[in-house]
């Protein structure tokens, strides 16, 4: 090779390594550091929503429970600690600037709340829609289904979550480039969560089934319905003397033998003749799981359980399958819903499941054994030795899964409320 060559390539090795240093100062650490930022702001934003996800869910439990506690001055504390409980910085905040304290919601067709602000996503205009589908600080536009659709009547509540509310700089992104490419600006998120009535599809119940017209006469449906307070606190949930809920001042009935209320047997959701009402196949587990709106058969034979299977079920709450239809077994086969609904006779009869109602359960008079009540004055339940029951108070139970069953005047809801996402 010449010298002058050499010379030449010496140089083309020098042009090189400045390009290369170039691509490496001016694209590649660039690129490298913007991909740090981007992988750190997903990371981030799923924490912001994961924590924003749980606090929508918390407060929609709060007000399904309570209007009175569906305050947006008293649930901050809360719903804060939940946030940030989500967070690995243990910063995230409600967004103040969102509503009151960062806190909404649209009451349920006759509910009223004098300290919860309205949520604006209730009557957005499409402009607002617009809006809320590229802003992720705000929740997704209302669908159909709860403005003009089965749901137009749930309440629902939406909370607002921002990052490092409580940092001096306020802001999401700390790097140069990120700052550069997404404004520096702080970053927020909305959820919302619905309540209403509910059941769940299936459910692991007593294997005793009751009337619908039982049911509706001893809650007051469908009037005024009572409900006494859940359990709370320390077992059995009940007090007069403390904090506890006082213990309600009567009593429900569920009979097997001896019914005397004052249902008409041949009514489609009136009590068997008999009251033969344990369900077969868990005649021996005293559990077992029944779906909605699936027929089960009635067992005729002694109570489906004894001392010892309802004694670590006393002063808890039981969930017990209300049927609102009997069909007479000579049918050869699984009743349909065209067969005759008051064709059962109380032995060998088929029920058709409904839902399911919350029972706290406190004592019962049983062939196979008795409990007095756990509730003072602690009596048996039912007037007669010869009737056989379970003793207690029906309840309004919150349900963690399951589907919206809005009521109608011929299918009630039995008590149940589920709370969901909802967008």
């Amino acid at each position: 090779m010449s010298l002058r060559a050499f010379r030449a390539r010496r140089r083309d090795r020098g042009a090189t390594a400045v390009v290369a240093a170039l691509v490496l100062t001016f694209i590649a650490l660039p690129s490298l550091a913007l991909s740090v930022d981007i992988g750190n702001i997903m990371f981030e934003r799923r924490q912001l929503q994961n924590g924003t996800d749980a606090t929508s869910m918390s407060l929609a439990q709060t007000c399904a429970d309570s209007a009175a506690a569906c305050n947006a001055g008293t649930t901050l504390t809360s719903l804060n600690t939940l946030a940030s409980a989500n967070a690995l910085d243990n910063t995230e905040q409600l967004n103040t600037t969102m509503g009151t304290n960062g806190q909404c919601a649209r009451p349920p067709a006759g509910v009223t709340y004098t300290n919860m602000p309205a949520c604006a996503s209730a009557t957005a205009t499409a402009a607002q829609k617009s809006a809320a589908l590229v802003n992720l600080g705000l929740c997704p536009p209302l669908s159909d289904y709860y403005t003009t659709g089965a749901g137009k009547d749930l309440g629902y509540v939406e909370t607002y979550i921002r990052t490092k509310s409580n940092a001096a700089d306020n802001t999401l992104l700390p790097s140069f480039f990120a700052q550069t490419l997404a404004g520096g600006t702080q970053v927020g998120a909305c959820a919302r969560a619905a309540w209403g009535p509910g059941g769940p599809s299936s459910v692991t119940v007593v294997p005793l089934a009751m009337s619908e017209c039982d049911w509706a006469r001893q809650v007051g449906y469908p009037g005024a319905t009572n409900y006494p307070p859940a359990p709370s606190g320390t077992w059995p949930g009940y007090s007069n003397t403390d904090v506890r809920p006082d213990w309600p001042s009567s009593e429900n009935t569920i009979y097997s033998k001896g019914n005397d209320t004052t249902c008409d047997t041949s009514s489609p959701g009136g009590t068997a003749p008999g009251g033969f009402a344990w369900l077969d196949g868990m005649v021996g587990s005293c559990s077992g799981v029944v779906t909605d709106g699936k027929w089960v058969h009635g067992d005729t034979g002694a109570d489906g359980c004894d001392t010892s299977n309802f004694d670590p079920l006393r002063g808890t709450v039981i969930y017990v399958p209300v049927f609102d239809c009997k069909a007479a077994s000579n049918l050869n086969r699984e009743p349909i819903a065209t067969d005759d609904c008051t064709a059962g006779a109380g032995t060998n009869t088929w029920y058709h499941i409904s839902g399911f109602a919350a029972f706290y359960l406190s004592g019962w008079r049983l062939t196979k054994g008795s409990q007095v009540s756990i509730r003072p004055p602690n009596a048996l339940c039912g007037s007669s030795s010869s009737q056989r029951c379970l003793s207690g108070w029906f309840l309004k139970d919150l349900i963690p899964t399951g589907d919206f069953i809005p009521p109608t005047p011929t299918n009630p809801n039995y008590g149940l409320t589920i709370v969901k996402p909802a967008g």
